[in-house]
């Protein structure tokens, strides 16, 4: 399954100056889904709208998730950790719009407590 791979304009201009071991990461990301979808990642990847029920902004953050199709996914930065579900988890995340056929990377976030894009990072 063939995936195609975007990159926010925003996210693209920051990630120029990440650590070189962050961007070889989401570059194996990014040619992982192009070529496999996402099937066979290490990490854990979901959809953004899984929101603490206790958030003071709930229905904001879970209404904005689904909107944009938010997605996120450990990206193994600074290292995984063993999660609780069993999957591998990590203090950051990718955060990714998930379309037809295609997604865009639109930013990267330590993880708790979630941290949605801002709108401009989504363009």
């Amino acid at each position: 399954m063939s995936i195609s791979v975007f990159f926010g304009t925003l996210f693209l201009k920051e990630m120029k100056n990440f650590p070189q071991e962050d961007i070889i990461k989401i570059g194996d990301f990014a040619r992982h889904v192009a070529s496999s979808g996402f099937f066979g990642l290490p990490g854990k990847n979901k959809m953004s709208d899984n929101v603490p029920k206790n958030d003071p902004n709930w229905l904001y953050k879970v209404k904005y998730a689904q909107d944009y199709n938010l997605w996120h996914y450990h990206i193994g930065i600074p290292k995984y950790n063993n999660g609780n579900s069993g999957h591998l988890t990590s203090e950051y995340v990718l955060h990714y719009i998930k379309g037809d056929g295609y997604i865009k990377i639109v930013d990267m976030t330590a993880h708790p407590p979630m941290i949605l894009p801002k709108i401009e990072y989504l363009k």
